[in-house]
């Protein structure tokens, strides 16, 4: 009888220590995914905030330079000519770099219309998710004459 008890009490251990493990299993399981999706709304956070900083920065060189490549390349060294525009390419650490290292690009298209000047100014992944887009719309300050 002794034996019988012992070995029932056994068995119900076990089913607690497996349902114990279930338990913490299911639990680290949903941890693991909280962490990453924290982590790649981190990435994305990260990536808006460079795209946001850098098209802004492009808006105010645009607007207070006479908006020329050569004005622009005094900002950004490394940028070259695109259809009815500029560009520039930044690595993943958010540098200037060359066009096959880039992991963003900064696209500039400068317009008129009327009396105002405009400028598209968007920033893309290397893949062409846009990121983030600015337009602007200025009139240009002309020199006062002496």
């Amino acid at each position: 009888m002794q034996r019988l008890n012992g070995s029932r009490s056994s068995r119900l251990f076990l089913i607690e220590l497996i349902l114990a493990i279930l338990f913490f299993s299911v639990g680290s399981a949903v941890c693991v995914q909280a962490f990453a999706r924290a982590h790649t709304v981190s990435m994305e956070a990260r990536d808006l905030a460079f795209a946001s900083s850098t098209a802004s920065s492009a808006a105010n060189v645009v607007q207070h330079t006479d908006g020329s490549l050569e004005k622009f390349r005094t900002f950004y060294p490394e940028a070259y000519a695109e259809d009815g525009g500029y560009a520039v390419c930044f690595d993943g650490d958010f540098a200037p770099c060359a066009e096959a290292d880039a992991a963003y690009v900064l696209h500039v298209a400068r317009g008129v219309q009327g009396i105002s000047e405009t400028a598209d100014i968007r920033v893309d992944s290397a893949a062409g998710e846009n990121l983030y887009a600015l337009s602007l719309r200025y009139v240009r300050e002309t020199e006062a004459a002496p």
